[in-house]
């Protein structure tokens, strides 16, 4: 559903979504009273994937650093990711239909430096097992579209949750044509190259190969 973001700069924008987040986790009883212990800020992974749970990072991580960013006026940073993530992370969770499209929303007005999204801009893309992808059938010979957002966020990811990344990807090599192998390498490749730790690039890349070949993307 479409919102009346109100008017102004980026940083009225993300602070009005901060409030609306904040609301939205209250109202689904997943806003926590207790604040997750130090070490759980600790190497915590992409989205604090390694230590705490994905409701926790939005209140404990995501939302103290933009209301800080909005309280010092600084800069937000280029991209935002956090919709694509959370596109897969709260797949089949139908009672976060609106907590995805607020994170959508978010990286919308981050990337356009606080333009108001159109309201398709809020639907999430489909994902494997999300009863709405109907565009995704056996043999298809062209990539989903969520394949091209998850890839903008596999980057982000090292060690087991890149590896859990990339068995994403086997599912949907399991349904659709081998022709498809080549595109999808060459965007492994990309992503590959986007990655900053040394080891998730050299992973990625050989996903890259492995699918090129006729192989997995996860696994061995």
């Amino acid at each position: 559903m479409a919102r009346p973001w109100p008017d102004g700069d980026l940083h009225a924008k993300a602070s009005a979504i901060t409030d609306a987040l904040e609301a939205e986790l209250r109202r689904l009883g997943r806003w926590a009273e207790r604040r997750p212990p130090p070490e759980a800020f600790e190497n915590m992974g992409a989205f604090g994937g390694r230590t705490m749970a994905f409701e926790q990072w939005i209140q404990f991580v995501l939302l103290e650093r933009i209301r800080e960013i909005v309280r010092t006026r600084a800069v937000f940073p280029s991209s935002s990711q956090v919709g694509v993530y959370a596109v897969r992370e709260l797949d089949g969770d139908q009672d976060a239909d609106e907590l995805r499209s607020l994170l959508s929303t978010l990286d919308w007005i981050i990337e356009h430096r606080g333009e108001s999204p159109p309201e398709r801009a809020l639907e999430p893309a489909p994902v494997p097992g999300d009863p709405n992808r109907e565009t995704i059938t056996l043999g298809d010979t062209t990539l989903p579209a969520v394949i091209h957002t998850l890839i903008g966020v596999l980057p982000q990811f090292e060690g087991e949750d890149l590896e859990d990344q990339l068995r994403t990807y086997d599912t949907f090599l399991h349904v659709l044509s081998p022709a498809v192998r080549p595109e999808l390498s060459a965007l492994l490749r990309e992503a590959a190259a986007a990655a900053k730790d040394p080891a998730s690039r050299a992973r990625i890349e050989r996903a890259a190969h492995d699918v090129a070949a006729g192989g997995h993307a996860g696994g061995d």
